[in-house]
């Protein structure tokens, strides 16, 4: 399923401390995937390159009001991979 969203992230300090902010108010479409059986959800969206996900990979991405940590990228389709526990919810900070 794909879904046309808005990305915020939050930008890690350390220490599971993290500051909000916008990084980019257009929307992206992303796909969303629950797995039930490993306890997780997954979102994934495109990417141009190695130099967008840098960028990304220590952030926390809120989709549907639900943050998501970095897990993965594929080289090959230039795609990024964000999961969350399905039975826990992330100690997320916010920082005004």
């Amino acid at each position: 399923m794909k879904i046309a969203v808005k990305i915020f992230v939050a930008e890690s300090l350390g220490s599971g401390i993290c500051i909000c902010m916008k990084i980019d108010l257009t929307k992206k479409l992303v796909g969303y995937t629950k797995r039930p059986d490993i306890g997780r959800e997954f979102i994934t969206f495109d990417v141009t390159g190695w130099d967008e996900v840098k960028k990304l990979t220590k952030k926390v991405l809120t989709f549907d009001g639900r943050d998501f940590i970095f897990s993965a990228w594929n080289s090959d389709r230039n795609e990024i991979y964000f999961y969350r526990p399905l039975n826990q919810e992330l100690k997320i900070a916010t920082i005004k």
